[in-house]
């Protein structure tokens, strides 16, 4: 009985050691090559989002300017899941700053998206802390 055993599994093919390691290595490999992209479409993300409440921002703030002849800071929109915005610098005829900063414990967590709006209606924005 033993011996009949023993010969079906002399026959039983599996996998060797070396052929599972090259099966990690290549899995590695394609993780540090698909990693790297994965991490700045995800950076691409948050700053999409803060960007879209930035612009909402943006409208409102120029809308006050179009209708006062100077900036004034309207209520900034509530906060997000990792944002949170603020106006700056919004008086009389000189640009008016929004600042999207990233909240503790998120992913964005010092981070800001600065979105910079002049009296001709221009506007350029810049991020840091990713």
């Amino acid at each position: 009985m033993l011996r009949r055993i023993r010969r079906h599994l002399e026959g039983e093919g599996g996998f060797t050691l070396i052929e599972l390691i090259m099966v990690i290595v290549i899995l590695a490999i394609l993780l540090a090559l698909a990693l790297p992209s994965y991490l700045q479409t995800r950076k691409k993300a948050y700053i999409a989002e803060a960007n879209e409440t930035l612009q909402e921002m943006r409208t409102a703030a120029w809308l006050v300017y179009i209708e006062k002849g100077s900036f004034s800071a309207p209520t900034p929109p509530a906060a997000t899941t990792n944002w949170s915005y603020a106006y700056g610098t919004c008086t009389g005829t000189g640009p008016c700053t929004m600042t999207a900063t990233g909240k503790n414990g998120t992913p964005v967590s010092g981070a800001t998206v600065t979105l910079r709006l002049s009296s001709d209606g221009s506007a350029s924005v810049t991020s840091s802390g990713f």
